[in-house]
């Protein structure tokens, strides 16, 4: 969507804006999707929820508009904010703490794994098709539909898929502050996340001229990182301290962004784009092991930990449109999102403090 609105005149306020939709969606039915797998279950959710993105797409055939893709970009947010949260607490509750930070890095393999293909199978079927057209359009339906065959052949042979909710133990503490620490940590690094998935598609069109499978590329490779280092990240988060990996990992991510503003080379986009995806690939797998410690109701717990990164989601895309047509460019918007990512770590940053002078 980010290429296509730049080749249709759209602004980056209409961009960022169809973006926060998307992850507003996701923020609102994350809390509620986390705890209603607490309550009925989670395989009705997954199936509901992955059955109606794999329907949504078909809706461009029918009304052929721009306002239509923001529509399905909403609709695929709604459902998204069901299944991430429920099927990371279903993980949740199927290992044990000090295998967490193994169980989570597999699943994050997955997710970036799909997240690599998806920008070269889309660079490649734009450039097939000129633009927007069915083969992009069936790539995220034929992904839901494939996650709909999984979840129903799983719910018949596994025992997590029949197991019914009810798992309503010691809530999350507000007055946490480690809580309220790690939130906002991930509120900023999502905030970032969501600068990049919208904008940096953007930035390498306007600054080098380069689009489709290129641009692909540029964008995957993140992620490609992460799934290379995730194996040995992942071991790290069960051994060593997760609130410290986490904090270091985020920090990466953010000055790394900040980077994507200050180049002016295509190498250097590369090498900051793997940096970032090394930050991230420390902090996932720690970050989602400590949330998952802070309660027994593993559904309310993880709807409130992605609600939070939702927020940032939500937040990100449209703060930076308005900062990129303010300031003149797309190089301010990565700058000013780093710069805020960066202080919504200094909460981390005083519990890890503290925590150290008390272990003295």
């Amino acid at each position: 969507m980010s290429l296509y609105a730049g080749e249709a005149g759209l602004s980056p306020t209409w961009l960022g804006l169809a973006f926060s939709g998307y992850f507003l969606a996701r923020l609102v039915l994350a809390p509620l999707a986390g705890y209603g797998a607490d309550v009925v279950g989670p395989m009705v959710l997954l199936l509901t929820a992955s059955g109606l993105g794999a329907l949504v797409p078909v809706l461009y055939f029918f009304y052929p508009f721009h306002e239509m893709l923001g529509v399905i970009q909403i609709c695929l947010g709604f459902c998204a904010g069901i299944v991430k949260p429920v099927s990371m607490s279903l993980l949740g509750g199927c290992a044990p703490p000090e295998g967490r930070g193994r169980l989570f890095g597999a699943y994050n393999t997955s997710l970036y794994a799909a997240l690599v293909l998806g920008p070269l199978a889309g660079g490649a079927a734009a450039n097939s098709h000129g633009g927007m057209g069915w083969p992009l359009l069936a790539l995220p339906g034929l992904g839901m539909a494939l996650t709909f065959l999984i979840f129903l052949r799983s719910r018949s042979v596994s025992p997590a898929g029949t197991a019914r909710g009810g798992e309503m133990g010691r809530k999350v503490s507000w007055k946490d502050p480690a809580f309220i620490a790690l939130l906002l940590a991930v509120m900023g690094r999502t905030i970032g996340a969501s600068v990049m998935v919208t904008f940096l598609p953007r930035l390498i069109s306007e600054q080098f001229q380069t689009a489709g499978v290129v641009a692909g590329i540029l964008f995957a490779l993140p992620s490609l990182v992460i799934i290379l280092g995730m194996p040995f990240t992942s071991r790290l988060a069960d051994r060593l301290d997760r609130t410290g990996l986490t904090f270091l990992g985020m920090g990466v991510c953010a000055a790394g962004l900040f980077g994507f503003g200050q180049s002016s080379q295509l190498w250097t986009i590369a090498c900051l784009a793997m940096i970032m995806g090394g930050g991230a690939a420390l902090s996932l797998p720690a970050s989602m092991s400590l949330v998952t410690d802070m309660g027994a109701a593993k559904g309310s717990v993880m709807g409130v930990f992605i609600g939070a990164a939702n927020l940032g989601f939500v937040l990100g895309p449209s703060m930076a449109g308005f900062a990129a047509e303010s300031g003149g460019g797309m190089a301010e918007a990565f700058e000013f999102t780093a710069l805020l990512g960066g202080l919504c770590l200094l909460p981390l940053f005083l519990v890890m403090t503290k925590r150290l002078h008390v272990d003295r």
